[in-house]
């Protein structure tokens, strides 16, 4: 009764290629995605695709074509455990969140993770040096890194510039998909334009009229300059998953007037989607003056920006496209109504997204250098004393996307009574929770980098990290050592174990805080008594240690 599954798997994977380079498919199992190429993430494009694994972790990982391995990556956050492929074809196949190496490279990593004394490490390799066949298990399937769940990271990357580059292109015929992209809404932007009531911005509601098929209702009264802006999902067969949309048309008055096209891109122009997409969801048909992203934008139109100077109807519509061709579409309107736009209300002090910016008062100052910026700014700053931590709560421009390059801030303190400077740092605050920002203390001030606006205080740390052992008393029969260690304040920094007084690889989860030790007959003699020894310090230079004996 099992027969035919297993055979269909075996058939499909030996024998069909995909696209371009006479790529295999990494996994045998049906192929469906959990993301796609290009969905918006914060601060950057999903770089590649995420295979489903079946919930599963374990599973064999194939390299897609003969080639040898460039680079090896192990890190508690990222990809985890990641594998780089270089192929004759001039590609790379990279491989992210591996629960595991397979023997022949997890050899050479754990020598390195060794010599280096540290878990996180970035070892690139020669042509030559470590070679692999097309069908080659390179690894097993997982969920390392800062992964969601059990899945394989897929990239495939030019392998000169390293530019990511749609998957999809070499496993379409493996992936199927007859389902179109489904619309919620569309967002309105004014540039010294008025919109009925409004001057900045206008939400509304996308109502679907048949099978891919939008509209949002009644005509949107508009004078002067507006832009827009639209938030959308691709839907795919056998899934319930959300994911990006492959492309994006707007027309106007049946002229394409803009239009993106998720194919390929560099990683240099990643961030800044962060102009791309307003709040992670919304794709603006706009680009802003700082904006250097080119790669996905196909057609465009005077920047996105429409000039309504005529009393009649301006006809719109989205036309939104996934790779597999499946579209929907949304059609809107606009009425030319001649309206006097309000005077720009000026709060704050004018900054330029193209020259560096400086702003310092009695207690305060930032930089925020040339290109930091998509668009000029008009900065506001506003303080709220503070009896909790030891400076004022300092809010700065709360509305503004997060930064191209990092801001340099300076918050003076009310209270400067800890010895220990180092355990001075920087916070931003958000609803019920912190961020740190770690910098340096200076003569009564904290500076530090930060990449987004906000509401910053400066706080202190004087407590040591926390160390737990979890289940110690079962350490020895099931020759696995096992903490958990964290900080609730400036975070952690570094850790390091030791067993009987040598150096031994602690694996670090960043999603649970675990670090774990397999016990290794090579480096622990068995039938006797060890101590073990682990070191744990945090951002503000805290530090706190735990010992134990145990047998094995």
């Amino acid at each position: 009764m099992y027969l035919r599954p297993i055979f269909l798997g075996i058939f499909s994977f030996l024998i069909l290629t995909v696209g371009r380079g006479e790529m295999i498919s990494p996994l045998k199992i049906p192929l469906l995605m959990s993301a796609n190429f290009g969905e918006l993430r914060p601060n950057h494009f999903h770089s590649g695709i995420d295979l489903k694994t079946q919930g599963r972790i374990g599973l064999p990982v194939y390299a897609m074509d003969d080639g040898y391995v460039s680079r090896v990556v192990v890190s508690p956050w990222g990809f985890g455990r990641a594998v780089y492929i270089n192929h004759s074809s001039g590609l790379t196949t990279v491989y992210g969140h591996l629960d595991r190496f397979a023997p022949f490279i997890d050899e050479i990593v754990r020598r390195q993770q060794y010599e280096q004394e540290d878990f996180s490490i970035d070892c690139e390799f020669a042509e030559g040096e470590i070679l692999v066949a097309q069908g080659d298990i390179i690894g097993y399937s997982g969920n390392s890194g800062s992964s969601g769940g059990p899945h394989l990271h897929l990239d495939i990357r030019d392998t000169d510039t390293q530019d990511p580059m749609d998957p999809q292109e070499w496993l379409s015929s493996l992936i199927t998909d007859d389902v179109a992209p489904e619309v919620r809404k569309l967002v309105f932007y004014t540039h010294e334009g008025v919109m009925g009531n409004t001057t900045r911005r206008m939400e509304r509601k996308a109502v679907r009229a048949s099978a891919g098929s939008y509209s949002i209702g009644e005509s949107v009264p508009v004078w002067g300059d507006v832009s827009f802006g639209i938030e959308a999902y691709d839907r795919m067969t056998g899934t319930t998953n959300k994911y990006g949309v492959h492309q994006v048309d707007l027309y106007i008055d049946d002229s394409l007037f803009f239009s993106t096209y998720i194919y390929r891109y560099s990683f240099d122009e990643t961030r800044y989607i962060n102009s791309f997409a307003e709040e992670g969801v919304i794709m603006r048909t706009y680009i802003a003056p700082g904006n250097r992203l080119k790669s996905i934008y196909k057609q465009v139109e005077n920047r996105g920006i429409l000039h309504v100077d005529e009393e009649r109807t301006y006809r719109c519509r989205y036309v939104l496209t996934d790779y597999d061709g499946n579209s929907s579409s949304v059609e809107f309107s606009l009425i030319g109504k001649l309206q006097e736009p309000p005077l720009p209300k000026k709060e704050g002090i004018y900054f330029s997204y193209a020259v560096d910016n400086l702003y310092k008062k009695d207690d305060f100052g930032i930089f925020v250098p040339a290109g930091a910026l998509y668009e000029n700014l008009d900065f506001t700053r506003r303080k709220i004393p503070s009896k909790k931590y030891c400076s004022d709560i300092h809010i700065i421009a709360p509305s503004v996307p997060p930064l191209h390059k990092a801001a340099e801030i300076s918050v003076r303190l009310t209270e400067d009574k800890l010895s220990d400077k180092r355990q001075y740092y920087l916070v931003r605050l958000d609803d019920d929770r912190s961020y740190p920002a770690c910098g340096e203390y200076a003569n009564g001030w904290y500076k530090a980098k930060i990449t987004e606006f906000g509401s910053y205080v400066v706080s202190v740390d004087t407590l040591p990290p926390t160390i737990l052992p979890i289940v110690p008393d079962k350490w020895s029969t099931r020759g696995k050592v096992v903490l958990k260690i964290s900080d609730d304040q400036s975070g952690l920094k570094s850790y390091r174990g030791e067993i009987d007084g040598k150096f031994v690889l602690f694996e670090l989860d960043g999603k649970t805080g675990r670090i774990s030790y397999r016990l290794e007959s090579n480096r622990v003699k068995k039938g006797s008594e060890h101590t073990l020894h682990v070191v744990v310090s945090d951002m503000c230079g805290n530090e706190q240690s735990y010992t134990n004996s145990f047998v094995w």
